[in-house]
């Protein structure tokens, strides 16, 4: 039997790996209500308005006290079913003191002026009676449509993603030479590019998702902003963006998109 040596073929380079960071901050107040569901709860409120047994004053304004007076004389007795009277309309249904044959409107005291538009005082922060007026769900941010900013889209999740102000991606960090933990290198990164004035916390140190690009697997690892604020460093371009937004953004989109909130 005759032996041939063979020479090995070249090995071939090891397969690089980078952490790609998903980091989002997730919505602030509740998510914006479609036409049909703001109707559907406009008709159960109604509904429930009209079948309502009574409102139980009783239980907000204590018989004999002012605000119990300021009541009644803003909600007037039903007119009572007298049987020596006819009543074209039909007879009043009245159970506990009020007419079942319609809904139940109420006017409650107010403890302010109406139409008042005058900030109040600096020491009036404790004030219970002054007028409850909610903060509007469009910021400055929204209307500046500053896309760097934290304080827009506050009823949506917002991605980081940085770039040159042509092309964007989200956050990559390669592997360095020493071995390191996937979440420990994207924790880095993100250090490196947006400073450590920024708290968060990874959903998981497992990662979400992985892919193969320009001979690399690039392993994606979930993250939320809890506090804090993004400082770009050395120069470096960001932006906060919607699902929706990154759709025109970023050129790997459809890979990613099952990962990314809809709200």
């Amino acid at each position: 039997m005759m032996w041939v040596r063979t020479y090995a073929s070249a090995a071939k380079p090891s397969t690089k790996i980078a952490s790609t960071l998903l980091l989002s901050r997730n919505p602030v107040i509740s998510a914006d209500i479609p036409a049909f569901e703001a109707q559907y709860y406009k008709y159960q409120k109604e509904l429930w308005k009209r079948l309502m047994w009574t409102f139980p004053k009783w239980f907000y304004f204590r018989e004999g006290t002012l605000a119990a007076q300021k009541f009644k004389e803003l909600n007037r007795d039903p007119v009572d079913n007298n049987p020596n009277i006819e009543y074209p309309r039909g007879r009043p249904e009245i159970r506990q003191n009020r007419d079942r044959r319609f809904k139940q409107e109420l006017k409650l005291p107010k403890t302010y002026v109406e139409g008042e538009t005058a900030e109040p005082a600096a020491d009036a922060s404790n004030d219970l009676s002054r007028k409850i007026v909610p903060n509007s769900r469009v910021t400055k941010a929204d209307e500046a449509n500053d896309q760097t900013s934290l304080e827009r889209q506050l009823a949506r999740s917002l991605y980081l993603v940085v770039g040159d102000g042509k092309s964007w991606d989200f956050p990559n960090f390669p592997q360095p030479e020493t071995p390191t933990a996937l979440d420990e290198v994207a924790e880095a990164g993100l250090y490196k590019i947006g400073g450590d004035r920024i708290n968060y916390f990874n959903v998981s140190n497992t990662p979400c998702h992985v892919e193969t690009k320009d001979d690399a697997k690039h392993y994606f690892i979930k993250s939320h902003i809890v506090s804090g604020e993004f400082v770009p460093q050395n120069g470096i371009k960001y932006l906060w963006l919607t699902k929706d937004e990154l759709k025109d953004k970023i050129p790997r989109y459809d890979d990613v998109a099952h990962l990314l909130n809809d709200v």
